[in-house]
């Protein structure tokens, strides 16, 4: 576990809390009507922030865009289950002693997306936990890294899945396509940038 993530950069867990919990996670979500849509409109992003040297990847003259939802009334009731399973995983994970946690409650609905960026400014290590049942790869939502070879690693948001990506040596370019207007579920995650 530790060797594949020192060597890739990343590590995915499936079927990482007990299926109970996970459930439950999922039931909260599904229920709650605490979603404020996001839109963000960044001018220079890719002049700095997100800067590439891909040509493969946003240039210097794009905007960098995203559109999703985020509940505050999730987020406020997500910290028992993530001190307890989260945090000591990432610690193990990555031999760190992570102290700060910036946890989001994230939801992806038809036309949400997130353009290619870097999570670099928003901690040393990220991750993201699925919540979304039943997906399918051509409803979108996927998310893609970016490799320094000009390839894709996509990593499909399968219930129950933890990634776990260093956000500081590898500097991962990802993005997340739209999730497309038959999707039959939202796609749910628990977000969080980490120091």
């Amino acid at each position: 576990m530790k060797n594949d993530y020192k060597k890739y950069g990343y590590y995915i867990i499936d079927d990482f809390l007990p299926s109970d919990i996970a459930n439950d996670l999922e039931k909260s979500y599904s229920k709650t009507n605490d979603w404020d849509i996001i839109e963000q409109f960044r001018e220079n992003h890719y002049k700095h922030v997100h800067k590439t040297d891909s040509p493969y990847l946003p240039n210097e003259d794009e905007y960098y865009l995203a559109k999703f939802r985020r509940s505050s009334t999730l987020e406020m009731g997500i910290d028992k289950v993530f001190n307890k399973f989260f945090k000591p995983k990432m610690n193990e994970i990555t031999n760190n002693n992570l102290s700060e946690f910036d946890v989001r409650c994230y939801k992806l609905d038809s036309g949400d997306f997130y353009r290619t960026h870097i999570d670099s400014y928003a901690g040393i290590i990220g991750c993201v936990y699925y919540l979304n049942k039943n997906w399918c790869w051509d409803w979108g939502g996927i998310l893609n890294i970016a490799t320094e070879d000009d390839s894709l690693i996509p990593i499909f948001p399968k219930f129950n899945r933890l990634v776990v990506h260093d956000m500081k040596e590898f500097r991962f370019p990802h993005f997340i396509n739209p999730v497309t207007n038959y999707a039959k579920n939202s796609r749910y995650t628990i977000v969080s940038f980490n120091k």
